[in-house]
């Protein structure tokens, strides 16, 4: 995503052929000396430059299709009315981790392995299938005498 640093290399690259094709313009400037090479230089350095802008904005061309489509697509979950699935959510912080793990920073949130993952009982309502009294005391199973007196647990 961060294209910033690519174009700026390419500009060093670009701004070094220059100052080589000014130098060998000065080289010109010496009588008889250099022609041939003169012009054998200037065109070696125009062409690797060129194939060089070339190459580099046909993989940068590919990039930007890439991010299009991603982008677009992203773009298009966000304009949804519709709220996003636990899948969705799963996936945007995925990404998200695996982007934080390229550029060396710690997860924000570590997802379990299929295997390891538990299934949450659901809560009971409080009270309504407690096995516990309303003074707090267990009831007695079917068949077992308490050994407590009856007066203790009021």
């Amino acid at each position: 995503m961060e294209k910033a640093h690519l174009y700026e290399a390419l500009y060093l690259v670009n701004h070094g052929i220059d100052e080589a094709v000014r130098g060998v313009q000065r080289l010109k400037k010496s009588p008889k000396l250099f022609m041939e090479t003169y012009h054998k230089s200037m065109a070696g350095l125009e062409r690797r430059r060129s194939m060089i802008n070339l190459q580099f904005m046909l993989e940068m061309r590919k990039l930007e299709e890439n991010d299009e489509s991603y982008f677009n697509e992203e773009f298009n979950v966000w304009l949804s009315d519709e709220p996003l699935t636990n899948e969705e959510i799963c996936r945007l912080m995925r990404g998200v981790e695996r982007e934080r793990q390229q550029e060396g920073k710690p997860p924000l949130v570590q997802f379990l392995p299929r295997g390891k993952r538990t299934k949450k009982a659901p809560k009971k309502a409080e009270g309504v299938h407690s096995p516990r009294k309303v003074n707090g005391s267990p009831t007695p199973a079917s068949g077992v005498k308490s050994t407590v007196p009856e007066a203790a647990h009021a």
